[in-house]
């Protein structure tokens, strides 16, 4: 049931006009935000969502404008708690008094002892959501993540695992502080208990696409048991195949893993998402964080260490049944055209095996090539920057939310229309978008510092540009006329055109 951001009632901050207020997520049992920008969950649920393009509910009193410098070196000093020494030190408008969402004892410790001249000087403070405060002004020094470090060191000192702090942007790009009591604003919590059967019950239904889309009709079997028969050794000749890609899918999942060692992130069990179409078995999966991000550096690194640990297994995969194939060491056949459904599988492919082998209708390969393209399929999907997908995660550590956001925007509608131009992979793709993975991304602590870390840049870029060259087909027609001019006596398949997927 939706609930509207801010209560109506006793004097409270009314939703601001047009607002539509917090919507249940299909995706997490959360709450979304109907639109875009902050917004903080009840209890028992929910998500804070970083500003994307909306301020946080202001009421209609007039706020004084933030000082344009920090105070003259002969002004107020610090207290001992490293803050103002008081509260006459900051002024600023406080909204509602007697109706804001944290007590005003609380309110007039953050501003004596966590805000001051040299973090972030406050000139407002409103409700936001059921649970949270938000503060307006400006963030004092060169770095944001100099002045956020003293307030959270300072928040714990206060106030010793009570509260959390985030330092973002709102839609006018301005730095917003938001303080939310400890524990608010992750994705739903579910226990233990409930976490590794949900995760075994995915595991389970991926095994059985993977088999299936390795050619043991183990769905046919499922929905009619005494109509399809299996045999022993079907299921023998698939699983080298699938083993293979489940070590690669197991690969993406550890670069996360290790990323979140480095970062104090601490992770669900992932869940591996069924497939069965085409030689792909599985989607990849949805791995969900039980804390908040620091930065944009750490969510870089963390988005960038999956992918990268994932592509470089599947692509040494595809290199080693390539190989395997020339040499002779094949076991699967394989359609010539569909060679054309990835470019970078085209391009092998014509290295590997040669005009003369590709002059035939089917082909025959070795497992291994299978396994690692459905593996880089599945990283590079993970790669597509929409929703909560890693690439999503990546734009947001090296540009920002706003710029994340309208990436992600234009990505889906580039999606949608591969859809409904016949791809049945952005089809299937889309809808999990949608459905699982919309977003919007958990916010970081501190949001406004850019990443540091020029390599994890360069490679988000890589990837970015790597997922591309596997996704997109290859002009097959293109390839088959140059291989004519090449040799006159060339002789396209019969089978041409075929779409794998």
């Amino acid at each position: 049931m939706a609930r509207l951001l801010a209560a109506p009632t006793n004097g409270m901050i009314k939703p601001a006009a047009g607002h539509r207020g917090l919507m249940p997520s299909r995706a997490t049992g959360g709450l979304l935000p109907a639109r875009r920008g902050l917004a903080v969950p009840l209890p028992r649920g929910g998500r804070l969502v970083a500003a994307a393009g909306e301020e946080p509910v202001q009421s209609t009193s007039a706020a004084p404008k933030a000082p344009d410098a920090a105070p003259a070196p002969g002004g107020p000093s610090p207290s001992p708690s490293g803050g103002p020494s008081g509260p006459e030190d900051m002024k600023f408008t406080l909204d509602n008094e007697g109706n804001v969402r944290l007590p005003k004892e609380v309110i007039d410790q953050l501003k004596q002892s966590v805000f001051g001249f040299d973090t972030f000087w406050v000139s407002s403070v409103d409700n936001y959501g059921h649970e949270g405060v938000v503060f307006k002004g400006n963030v004092r020094g060169r770095d944001p993540a100099v002045s956020y470090s003293k307030m959270r060191e300072r928040m714990q000192r206060t106030f010793p695992n009570a509260y959390e702090l985030f330092l973002l942007e709102d839609k006018e790009e301005k730095p917003t502080v938001v303080v939310l009591p400890q524990g608010q604003g992750l994705d739903t919590q579910i226990s233990r208990f409930t976490e590794i059967w949900l995760a075994a019950l995915f595991a389970i239904a991926t095994a059985v696409t993977t088999f299936n889309a390795l050619g043991v009709p183990l769905l046919e079997f499922a929905v009619a048991p005494f109509e399809v028969a299996i045999e022993q050794q079907d299921i023998v000749d698939a699983i080298p195949g699938a083993l293979a890609l489940w070590f690669a899918l197991g690969a993406h999942d550890f670069g996360h893993y290790q990323a979140a060692k480095r970062h104090g992130l601490q992770l669900y069990v992932p869940f591996y998402l069924p497939a069965g179409f085409g030689l792909l078995g599985s989607f990849g999966s949805i791995t969900r964080m039980r804390n908040f991000v620091p930065n944009r550096e750490a969510l870089l690194d963390f988005a960038v260490s999956g992918p990268l640990l994932g592509c470089s297994v599947s692509a040494g995969l595809l290199l080693a049944g390539f190989v395997l194939t020339a040499a002779g060491a094949t076991n699967i056949t394989l359609e010539t055209p569909a060679f054309g459904d990835s470019t970078l599988v085209a391009l092998l492919a014509g290295l590997f095996i040669g005009p003369e082998g590709l002059s035939k209708p089917e082909t025959q390969v070795n497992g291994l090539l299978l396994a690692g393209w459905a593996g880089l399929i599945a990283n590079s999907l993970n790669i597509i920057p929409a929703g909560e997908l890693d690439g999503a995660k990546m734009a947001l550590g090296c540009w920002g939310r706003r710029a994340a956001s309208a990436v992600s925007v234009l990505t889906l509608g580039a999606l949608g229309f591969s859809a409904i131009t016949g791809n049945a992979l952005s089809f299937y793709w889309v809808l999990l978008v949608l459905f699982l993975q919309r977003g919007p991304i958990l916010p970081c602590n501190e949001e406004l510092s850019a990443p540091k870390n020029a390599t994890n840049q360069k490679t988000a870029m890589a990837l970015m540009v790597f997922s591309l060259l596997v996704l997109v087909p290859f002009p097959m027609e293109v390839a088959y006329a140059v291989m004519q001019l090449q040799e006159p006596g060339f002789l396209v398949p019969d089978s041409f055109p075929t779409d794998l997927l």
